[in-house]
């Protein structure tokens, strides 16, 4: 091809303003003549040439030819025959020719001299463009354009490219067409063949089990079974002559169409999706749709046969199936960061706590009444200050509904006596004055003792921090057959109506967030699931500028000495220690742990069974070397050493004859019940929680004394009938 000078910039009219004028100008129906007589004067107009043609493609026996369209006046290409004309094709000689035989884009800016030009039916020329159009991979045409004073170039064939497309298609639409004119032709002379037939196929059509459609090209219902109409809940009447996309979701309409387009365009002969039909009164149906489209005698898309199945309440079943798996695995995620959460909390309080004990009952060096006193002090904040960190941990389980409770019978003046010595700091420094009315010493009710501690200490909590200045709370037990009310009075701002009605909704503050009173919003929230669980409740009173009460009723125990704890006085919330043996017996203990400090309070409690000798191991490796070299008669695994689990390291010795029946602890700052539970399957013995309980893990000791030993076995683990140690409820 030859080029000569750079074609001009194309006119203002942009090129999208003229694929809108090509797309308009096709009307559906129309005659051949009239769509292209009215498309060339936008594309000659658009690209500056002074003649052009549009050439369609056509088929005669054994040879082809082109059948041109030109506006009407022009006739160009001078053919002879009147419009629409009839070029025959020589193969290369013709410019034209040249276009259809390779089919790629002819330019010549020389058409005089170019040999390609020598036609008569081009007539007198300069400058020429032919461009080939093809319709679905097919060459249905081509675009002829001449003397454009500028010339042409490839640009100018690549900037027109979407413009060629649509004429293209155009080009495509007519002769579908005329080939569905064709096909009407053919079809009315085999209409005695099909009348036979139809009688046979509209049976099959309305007893098949499943719904069967005719749709159109476009999407066009044309005829539908019952069973269709079934489905999609709707008369048949109704549905013929809806569009599919008219009863197709939203969502799935473009999937739906791009595979009609698909196999309309012949990349496939049949297509299936699942998809969701839209039913009267806003329901919907899923459905599996198979759809495959039936040609005419010469391959020509006709219509698609659809066939479709309710799966509705199969994919029910799959969501339900992947929304119990994504819940499992937020609950799995949640879990396990409630685990590590747990744990990386219980560790510095185990060695907080933990010497605190040992500070308190060390023989060795006893303190005075007023050190002991401090002492327990600093026990009681500090099991108090475990209760608060698990906060946000009960509050998971109680709604997971796996709250480990420990129902008892509780006398009422000393689980209040705990909770007054925890708050009367607090109200020390705020200077409210903390009062209680006489009750009944002996009165007990049915409840979880750090539970219901944890009920008072946050009303007080609140009924302090929300108090006026030099205010007043005070503390009322009564029996209210069948319960035990425990009320707090305050005498704070009071809470309006509106503030009640929003009381117990997590994380609402009520407006408090905007004061300096700190808080997180979930207290009473926990307070009143804890009640709940203890088969009680919590009721409210308010009066604005007046104060609030709050009351907890409990479950009443009529019988005085059941579950007494003894003493009757003040625990620190953790037990006394039990004396050590004197039977002369040497035990040994492998201790696996990777924390110094966690290590350093168990050698010093250890210290307080002379009888048992101690050796550590820091890591799971460690420890499982060390126990084949000489198995202990104790093993204490922490369950989150630095290399392996706990449970890693059991399962290693579980498997060597020599350490498989030594029996384990566990001790840990994980307490997650699914952890606990996993170590007793595993065959643990018992399983000790940090902050550590000094006087539970010296029990523990003891009971692998023989059975003559003086000291009782450690509540929540008893001797078994074969010498080893037997885990029981707490």
């Amino acid at each position: 091809m030859t080029m000569s000078n750079p074609p001009s910039a194309l006119p203002s009219c942009s090129l999208t303003e003229l694929v809108q004028q090509l797309s308009a100008r096709y009307v559906r129906g129309a005659s051949a003549t009239d769509i292209f007589e009215a498309l060339l004067p936008d594309l000659l107009a658009f690209t500056g040439s002074a003649r052009g043609f549009i050439g369609r493609l056509a088929h005669d026996g054994q040879s082809r030819h082109l059948q041109v369209f030109s506006p009407s006046g022009s006739a160009w290409p001078e053919t002879g025959t009147g419009a629409p004309g009839r070029l025959a094709l020589h193969g290369t000689d013709t410019l034209f020719g040249h276009v259809i035989s390779t089919g790629q884009a002819v330019i010549s800016n020389d058409a005089a001299h170019d040999p390609r030009g020598r036609d008569t039916a081009l007539g007198r020329i300069d400058q020429f463009l032919g461009v080939p159009l093809f319709h679905g991979g097919t060459l249905v045409g081509m675009l002829g354009l001449a003397n454009r004073p500028a010339g042409y170039d490839l640009a100018m064939v690549q900037a027109l490219h979407p413009a060629l497309s649509v004429l293209a298609n155009i080009v495509g639409a007519v002769d579908l067409e005329r080939s569905q004119r064709d096909a009407l032709l053919a079809q009315s002379a085999a209409q005695d063949s099909l009348r036979r037939s139809e009688a046979h196929y509209q049976q099959i059509f309305e007893a098949a089990g499943v719904g069967i459609a005719r749709v159109s090209l476009d999407g066009q219902l044309l005829d539908v079974n019952q069973r269709f109409a079934e489905i999609c809940q709707r008369r048949r009447g109704d549905l013929l002559g809806l569009n599919v996309q008219d009863i197709t979701h939203p969502d799935d309409i473009a999937a739906n169409m791009a595979l009609v387009d698909a196999t309309v365009s012949g990349y496939q002969d049949r297509y299936s999706l699942e998809k969701r039909f839209l039913c009267p009164d806003d329901a919907l149906v899923w459905v599996q749709l198979n759809a495959v489209l039936v040609r005419t005698a010469d391959g020509q898309p006709q219509h698609f046969v659809s066939v479709i199945e309710d799966i509705s309440e199969r994919r029910r079943y799959q969501e339900a199936i992947l929304s119990a798996q994504a819940a499992e695995r937020a609950s799995k995620a949640k879990t396990e960061f409630l685990s590590r959460m747990s744990h990386e909390l219980r560790t510095p309080l185990n060695a907080m706590l933990g010497f605190a004990q040992l500070l308190r009952v060390d023989p060795r060096h006893p303190l005075n009444d007023n050190q002991k006193q401090k002492v327990r002090h600093i026990e009681q904040a500090g099991a108090h200050l475990l209760a608060m960190l698990t906060d946000v941990l009960d509050l998971s389980r109680i709604e997971a509904g796996s709250l480990p409770l420990t129902i008892e019978p509780l006398r009422v003046a000393g689980v209040v006596g705990e909770a007054v010595n925890l708050v009367a700091h607090q109200a020390q420094q705020q200077n409210i004055q903390l009062l209680a009315t006489d009750f009944d010493a002996q009165l007990h009710v049915r409840a979880d003792q750090v539970r219901l501690r944890q009920i008072l200490v946050n009303l007080l909590s609140n009924a302090i921090k929300y108090n006026r200045p030099q205010g007043q709370v005070r503390i009322e037990v009564q029996v209210l057959q069948p319960h035990v009310m425990i009320a707090i009075h305050d005498t704070g701002m009071g809470l309006s109506a509106e503030q009640q009605a929003h009381l117990f909704e997590p994380f609402n503050r009520l407006g408090a967030e905007r004061t300096g009173v700190e808080g997180t919003g979930i207290g009473l929230v926990i307070v009143k699931r804890l009640a709940a669980l203890m088969q009680g409740r919590i009721e409210v009173s308010s009066v604005v500028d007046e104060g609030s009460v709050f009351r907890v009723l409990l479950p009443w125990v009529s019988d005085p000495h059941a579950g007494l704890d003894g003493a009757g006085a003040p625990r620190s919330g953790f037990g006394d220690l039990p004396a050590a043996s004197e039977d002369g017996r040497s035990l040994s203990i492998l201790y696996a742990e990777d924390n110094v400090v966690n290590v350093e309070l168990v050698r010093q409690v250890m210290r307080m069974r002379p009888e048992w000798h101690l050796e550590v191991a820091l890591s799971g490796t460690e420890a499982i070397a060390m126990a084949k070299a000489s198995p202990p008669d104790l093993l204490l695994l922490d369950m989150h050493l630095g290399d392996m689990s706990g449970m890693d390291v059991s399962d290693a010795l579980a498997l060597h004859a020599p350490t498989m029946g030594i029996p384990r602890v566990g001790l840990s700052a994980d307490v997650m019940p699914d952890q606990v539970r996993a170590a007793r399957e595993r065959g643990f013995v018992d399983y000790l929680t940090k902050p550590l309980d000094v006087a539970k893990l010296l029990r523990l000791l003891d009971s692998f004394g023989p059975p003559s030993a003086p000291t009782p076995p450690a509540a929540g683990v008893a001797p078994a009938g074969n010498g080893s140690v037997r885990a029981t409820s707490p």
